[in-house]
């Protein structure tokens, strides 16, 4: 018999359970509409950036390792997202992942792979915190990236 993969609801992510979790999705959801807070459009783990496609593929997810502090987002592309919180359960593939992908200075190096402090509060797992996600550098517009000027 195969071991099944938990469901979300069954473990704990820093110390806050699932029903933490999901609680501060509508506060967020209402600063992001009262304008308060500007819904992330970078991956601050790789880089990545799509905004012409934010609700597809580009969708960059408002990732919390705080629950108390929906303010304070870690903002994460799909792809460093899932294996993000897939860690715990395959540490390899997280540290793969940051290898191949990763911005040099992001902030998923100082992450924690043990399992265990997915019960343990976010102050003991990080007692220092973690270091505040940079955004990654803008990319230059289209005609100033180009190697030639344009023509009129």
């Amino acid at each position: 018999m195969t071991e099944r993969r938990p469901h979300p609801w069954e473990y704990h992510y820093n110390g806050w359970s699932w029903a933490e979790r999901c609680a501060v999705t509508p506060i967020q959801n209402a600063l992001f509409r009262s304008g308060q807070l500007v819904r992330p459009t970078a991956c601050t783990i790789c880089g990545f950036s799509d905004p012409a496609r934010l609700d597809g593929r580009g969708y960059i997810f408002a990732h919390l390792e705080r629950y108390d502090r929906p303010t304070e987002l870690y903002p994460a592309c799909k792809r460093c997202h899932a294996a993000l919180h897939a860690r715990f359960r395959d540490p390899g593939r997280w540290q793969l992942h940051l290898c191949r992908f990763a911005l040099p200075a992001s902030w998923g190096f100082a992450l924690t792979l043990d399992p265990a402090s997915q019960w343990e509060p976010f102050e003991l797992t990080y007692p220092l915190g973690l270091p505040v996600p940079m955004q990654p550098p803008a990319l230059k517009p289209l005609q100033e990236a180009l190697p030639f000027p344009e023509r009129g």
